[in-house]
């Protein structure tokens, strides 16, 4: 898949800090029918990069895992492979920063 037609990589705060947010409305197989779950995948400056999802309609989210890479390459590579599987389980991008 091309991100250069969904945004991009997205723009860079700082020195290299990019945020995709995706969202997806639930079935019901997992949470509440109709209700829109969402999943965010930031890589920051120190090549970290932190997934967090929940309901969008809460300001909490239900989980974070972080994980640390020994450079920006392999954060990035990271983060685009759990971007690309979550939009092939229906999830669809609503912003990059």
């Amino acid at each position: 898949m091309d991100l250069t037609s969904q945004g991009g990589w997205g723009t860079t705060k700082g020195h290299g800090m990019t945020k995709w947010c995706l969202l997806k409305e639930s079935d019901g197989a997992r949470g509440v029918a109709g209700k829109r779950k969402i999943y965010e995948i930031t890589i920051t400056d120190d090549h970290e990069v932190i997934f967090e999802w929940g309901r969008a309609e809460k300001k909490e989210r239900q989980g974070t895992k972080v994980q640390r890479f020994f450079s920006d390459q392999a954060a990035r590579r990271a983060a685009a492979e759990q971007l690309f599987a979550k939009q092939a389980k229906g999830y669809v991008l609503a912003y990059t920063v």
